[in-house]
């Protein structure tokens, strides 16, 4: 709306400025032709005088408005453009503010809870009562049936010192996660 506005008030101006100009040259004209018809002796006629008065005053009014003409249109420029300049200066400050919070979100992971970190060569985890994991693991690079298992209960702590077999620590985990209220640090108050 701003910029229709001052559009407006532009051609509005420059209207009125071509308009003073052209009385202008219009006075300026019939000035030359009152000048050119004035007698050599240079003696003015009874009425020219008069006349050469009036289209003197005319031309300095249409002067002035075309002076003023241009003043004004000058001063809506200026102001226009320092409109148009603050305009730019506060997207061009939006945008960096934009991109601090992006980078910001980027850096602090808002919106995408970090998980907890599980224990190296966690084979599956389950969800315990508070929302917390329990995580089943192999303790050794072995295959599946390797008696050589564990598990850790990362809301609570719990972590069993004894290897079994997967099938066997699967069990406990899941009846630990299925009575195990504890709630996950971090969470407490989500």
């Amino acid at each position: 709306m701003i910029t229709i506005t001052t559009t407006r008030s532009l051609a509005a101006l420059r209207q009125r400025a071509e308009q003073a100009e052209g009385n202008l040259a219009d006075t300026t004209r019939r000035l030359e032709k009152l000048l050119q018809q004035r007698p050599e002796t240079g003696q003015d006629q009874p009425q020219m005088p008069a006349d050469l008065a009036a289209l003197r005053a005319e031309l300095e009014i249409a002067r002035r408005q075309a002076a003023e003409a241009r003043a004004s249109e000058a001063r809506t420029r200026t102001v226009c453009d320092s409109k148009v300049e603050g305009a730019y200066l506060r997207a061009a400050q939006k945008e960096q503010t934009i991109a601090e919070l992006r980078a910001e979100l980027e850096r602090t992971h808002v919106g995408a809870p970090a998980g907890p970190e599980l224990p190296k060569r966690t084979v599956m985890t389950f969800l315990n009562l508070g929302g917390g994991l329990v995580a089943l693991f192999a303790r050794s690079d072995s295959d599946y049936p390797s008696a050589d298992h564990g598990y850790l209960c990362l809301a609570c702590g719990l972590e069993p010192t004894e290897s079994h077999s997967r099938d066997v620590v699967r069990r406990w985990a899941n009846s630990h996660a299925a009575e195990c209220r504890a709630v996950p640090i971090g969470s407490a108050g989500a």
